[in-house]
């Protein structure tokens, strides 16, 4: 599963925020309240072809900000609803429930209980 987005600093959801038209912030979070991604329990990912190596159509893209990235749209192709539900039934499996505007979005159960970060890659050990 190619992973597009997991842990993300504070200063860059504030970034993302500025950055949106304001009518398309619900596909943003609230730097004020900061988010999942900022506490390290939100992962962003979809599925990609073993034998191609490339990504799986699925109902809309990555980041789209339509209702197509809705995880209950009913459109798209059969083929298209059958990958994306694949994904959220793995990934339920092991403990996360995917957000309500995004197929993509997963977070982790108990997510609330982490603290928001403001940390670089390097201050957590990363590379």
């Amino acid at each position: 599963m190619p992973v597009c987005d997991a842990y993300r600093q504070l200063a860059v959801t504030k970034l993302f925020c500025d950055a949106t038209p304001p009518k398309l912030r619900n596909f943003v979070a609230d730097p004020s309240k900061g988010s999942r991604h900022n506490r390290g329990c939100a992962v962003d990912l979809g599925l990609y072809d073993l034998k191609t190596g490339k990504p799986v159509e699925m109902v809309s893209g990555y980041d789209e900000m339509t209702d197509r990235a809705f995880p209950d749209y009913p459109g798209g192709t059969s083929r298209q609803r059958w990958h994306r539900d694949l994904l959220r039934r793995a990934m339920e499996a092991e403990g996360f429930t995917v957000y309500e505007e995004e197929w993509w979005h997963f977070d982790y159960k108990d997510w609330r209980k982490y603290p928001i970060l403001n940390k670089t890659f390097e201050e957590l050990g990363g590379k």
